[in-house]
């Protein structure tokens, strides 16, 4: 889709969301399906975004407060150019992005993934997108919510630009009323041009004027339901309702919103938002009046999200139970780092790149707890968990593997480099100061190579030379010699 094409032919739209969508409070609603899209996708940031010809301006993020940026370094423009998602996994790393300023700011902008926005007529808004200061793969789950989150920020700032355009519609046709009142004939032909359901009732609920969009509505003419009362017209239900309404409208003085479902002559149901307002004949006699638009399909939409928001939540429910995060020691799970290992093996043997495993028992840990007790043990885990995490490269994943068994996963590295970092965290095991004896670890040490058949059995060459580590008499690495 050719964006700017499309934004010149659609100026008025543009206009319309500009003024609605740029100058006013980002919608709560908004803000809710921006921050489940970042908690989803695990990233510190999310935000809608508005593009016009020159700018881009962020919404709905309390991370990012940069308000707007130029359009030639959006990373959004190039989503708003492709159908579906649009992801940078490493913007450091990708030629389009390499020199982007928004690299370099504060936060820098490392990872994005991001959808684009469109009406139902297919003009695009902007993007829903999520930003991470590191590197990052989405799984095809949260790519997939990303993109149905997407569907449903469109239908939400859609709806926006419709209500804005709804009440400007009705501050017109107030404004002219006032204009028109003196001619019932330029009244009447205002009215029925009119796209709304108008119509005025006296105090008793007695129709005294429908317009046309009224009269084919429920398939009657212009005059035939005049001097009806409500009674005469709706169920009982539904009267009692209506009528309730009325009588709210005149009693207060002020113009009351109300949704009302109403069961045409062909037995379908419409759902009319319809505004009632007082006001008065030449006499000075109380009256109701009211304009209704049809939101049937609104109403749908607005069915249709509910229905995605018990879908997400489900899921979401889903995803705090295979929650990523060790409890004790803030590292990784044994699950999280399961998934991950997948993904990179296959990657290392697709594109033949390095990868090694690190396997770390505590030594003695057994004694440990004997001795001091299981408080002790678990912050001595916790503290080599600190120790892992402050160690390891920016791309490696440290992970609590189980009991007193911790793993790292080092992309690109090989045995040679793996050497180096298991050697350094032996080093800070070794200075640590420990609370009530020193510690030491074992650690095995494996390097793909062409033989393996998935990662699990990387792990498994790393837990063989962890082992011979332990029978050598432990507080050493042992690479696995094959």
């Amino acid at each position: 889709m050719n964006v700017r094409r499309v934004e010149n032919e659609a100026a008025d739209l543009r206009a319309l969301w500009t003024r609605e969508l740029l100058d006013s409070h980002p919608e709560l609603e908004c803000e809710e399906l921006v921050q489940l899209a970042a908690a989803i996708c695990g990233t510190p940031i999310g935000l809608v975004t508005l593009l016009d010809e020159r700018n881009q301006w962020f919404r709905a993020s309390d991370e990012l407060k940069m308000g707007e940026t130029p359009r030639e370094v959006a990373f959004c423009a190039h989503a708003l150019r492709q159908t579906g998602l649009f992801v940078v996994k490493d913007a450091l790393m990708d030629a389009r992005f390499g020199s982007n300023p928004l690299i370099t700011s504060d936060p820098p902008m490392r990872f994005y993934a991001g959808v684009a926005l469109h009406t139902k007529e297919g003009n695009p808004l902007g993007t829903l997108c999520v930003i991470d200061t590191a590197p990052r793969i989405l799984t095809a789950d949260q790519a997939h919510a990303l993109e149905v989150l997407g569907r449903q920020v469109s239908v939400r700032l859609e709806s926006i630009v419709q209500r804005y355009a709804l009440e400007q519609a009705l501050n017109e046709k107030d404004k002219a009323s006032a204009g028109l009142r003196a001619s019932e004939e330029l009244f009447r032909a205002f009215m029925n041009a009119s796209p709304f359901l108008s119509y005025i009732k006296d105090a008793a609920g007695r129709l005294l004027f429908y317009n046309r969009s009224f009269a084919q509505r429920f398939g009657v003419s212009e005059y035939a339901w005049l001097g009806r009362t409500d009674e005469q017209l709706w169920s009982r239900r539904l009267t009692k309702s209506v009528r309730t309404h009325d009588l709210e409208v005149m009693a207060g003085g002020r113009m009351v919103e109300t949704e009302e479902h109403i069961r045409a002559s062909d037995g379908t149901i419409s759902s009319l938002r319809s505004f009632k307002f007082p006001c008065h004949d030449s006499a000075g006699n109380m009256l109701l009046a009211g304009v209704a638009v049809d939101v049937s399909a609104e109403v749908a939409h607005k069915a249709e999200l509910e229905r995605y928001h018990r879908d997400l939540e489900e899921a979401n429910d889903q995803l705090r139970k295979l929650a990523v995060t060790d409890e004790l020691t803030g590292l990784r799970n044994r699950r999280s780092f399961e998934e991950r290992l997948v993904m990179e093996f296959s990657m290392a043997r697709r594109r033949k790149r390095e990868l090694s495993v690190l396997l770390i028992d505590v030594d003695n840990f057994k004694q440990i707890n004997d001795r001091w007790g299981h408080a002790a043990g678990d912050e001595v885990l916790r503290r080599l968990g600190m120790v892992l995490r402050t160690t390891v490269r920016l791309p490696d994943l440290p992970a609590r593997y189980g009991g007193e068994e911790f793993v790292v996963l080092l992309p690109e590295s090989g045995e040679e480099s793996a050497m180096g970092l298991a050697k350094r965290v032996m080093q800070r095991v070794a200075t640590e100061d420990w609370e009530n004896e020193p510690l030491t670890i074992s650690v095995g040490m494996a390097a793909m190579n062409e033989s393996l058949e998935n990662g699990f059995q990387l792990v498994e060459l790393a837990d063989e030379a962890l082992y011979a580590a332990k029978r050598a008499g432990k507080n050493r690495v042992m690479v696995y010699s094959g």
